[in-house]
């Protein structure tokens, strides 16, 4: 139990900061994309480059977000996962309550100002989570296929 202990602490730190995240207006889709554009903005100002569209700005924001998403879940399935290591189906564990905490997530946008609760959000989590679920399970299959020769 003593290093599932700390995988579990680490898992439910990583639960509350995405929490305390999704609450906070800084992390709305407008403040990022004011972010963005003060971003490139200042770039073009210091190296003298063309300044971008606001159709290039929203490309981007789209993107930055939805990668956080993969990411920020993609790293709650790894952190459930080694707190579920020992038990029974690990991986099918870890994937089905980081959906259902993404799941949890957006509900608890829907009732913050300035946030929308989307599926499409909790598809992009839950692929995450597979997609990070999937190289673990690679990763662990190729080292033991390492040991057996």
């Amino acid at each position: 139990m003593g290093k599932r202990k700390w995988w579990i602490i680490a898992a439910i730190i990583w639960m509350t900061g995405i929490f305390c995240a999704t609450q906070l207006p800084y992390f709305t889709g407008e403040s990022t994309s004011k972010t963005i554009e003060k971003v490139v903005d200042t770039e073009h100002k210091s190296i003298d480059t063309p300044s971008a569209e606001h159709g290039v700005i929203e490309v981007l924001n789209f993107l930055i977000r939805k990668a956080t998403h993969l990411t920020a879940f993609g790293i709650l399935s790894l952190l459930l996962f080694k707190s579920l290591e020992t038990t029974r189906f690990p991986y099918i564990l870890a994937w089905v309550l980081t959906s259902l905490y993404a799941m949890s997530d957006e509900y608890h946008q829907s009732f913050v100002p300035g946030r929308m609760a989307t599926y499409k959000d909790v598809l992009i989590d839950a692929f995450g989570a597979l997609v990070v679920l999937s190289v673990v399970y690679l990763f662990k299959r190729k080292r033991k296929m390492k040991r057996a020769y």
